[in-house]
């Protein structure tokens, strides 16, 4: 059963040769899981401030 305004995709995940999932796997899944949970939607994003040279000494 599709729902509407979602078209139907494949059911089966794509694997990279190195056992990796496949790029456009993993961002469908990231997005799908950034809808429903807040905290993830901070996955994708890249934060300097919290980097290792914002606490090492100047």
């Amino acid at each position: 059963m599709v729902q509407s305004g979602h078209p139907r995709r494949g059911t089966s995940l794509k694997w990279e040769v190195n056992g990796e999932l496949a790029g456009a796997d993993l961002r469908h899944i990231l997005q799908r899981l950034q809808q429903v949970d807040p905290q993830a939607q901070a996955i994708n994003r890249c934060d300097l401030e919290d980097g290792p040279s914002a606490s090492s000494p100047t």
